[in-house]
């Protein structure tokens, strides 16, 4: 199964730049984003929906379960093919048991333990997003962290989607897919990262340079 790319953005302008190079799978947002964005999730789940019709992860705030199914709901029933990012807590974990059965597709976040991955995967979740780099700014190994609920993961065979979240740079994207994750959460500047390298922009310079020494009218 070839990784799917998730950008980690409330910045409509990016989301719709980065799904012009048709390799975004779906948008994953969080309050912080939009706050950063200034806007409400009901208007920026209306922008993308102008141009992107792929899974679009927002995020419940409430602590306690029974407050989380319902904010859940909410969430869920403002577009069609929406993802809740839930807490991989016990409440968290307890809520996401509920809304399985409904039908409602949910993503446990902040994912910083293998034992809080398998709970999150027994309880149904489609998908689980483990923290890379807040594990490693804690002085931790967050890719062995990865490494470690991949093998639970696969030991179970827990069919959840894995997705390899807190991504700082392109390295650590790609070391998490020669992890064995499922898909990536890429802010928009490490996804440009993606597609950038010094020797490239060479490269271009070099051929363009050439081309013009030999064709200088062109």
């Amino acid at each position: 199964m070839l990784p799917r790319i998730f950008l980690d953005t409330a910045n409509v302008e990016e989301i719709y730049e980065a799904v012009s190079t048709g390799i975004v799978a779906g948008v994953a947002t969080n309050p912080n984003k939009i706050r950063c964005a200034g806007r409400t999730y009901a208007q920026v789940i209306s922008d993308i929906r102008s141009f992107f019709k792929g899974p679009v992860a927002v995020e419940a705030v409430s602590i306690k379960a029974d407050d989380i199914v319902e904010e859940a709901k909410r969430l869920s029933d403002m577009s069609e093919n929406m993802c809740v990012k839930i807490p991989g807590n016990k409440e968290g974990v307890k809520a996401i048991a509920r809304l399985v059965p409904m039908g409602i597709q949910t993503n446990a976040t902040l994912i910083f333990s293998a034992g809080q991955a398998l709970a999150a995967g027994l309880a149904g979740t489609a998908f689980i997003s483990p923290f890379i780099g807040r594990v490693r700014d804690m002085g931790g190994d967050g890719l062995q962290h990865f490494r470690d609920i991949r093998a639970v993961y696969d030991a179970y065979q827990i069919k959840a989607c894995v997705i390899a979240a807190s991504i700082k740079n392109s390295y650590d994207a790609i070391e998490a897919i020669k992890a064995g994750a499922d898909s990536l959460a890429l802010t928009y500047g490490v996804f440009n990262q993606l597609f950038e390298h010094p020797l490239t922009n060479r490269g271009i310079e070099s051929f363009a340079a050439d081309f013009q020494a030999i064709y200088p009218q062109a």
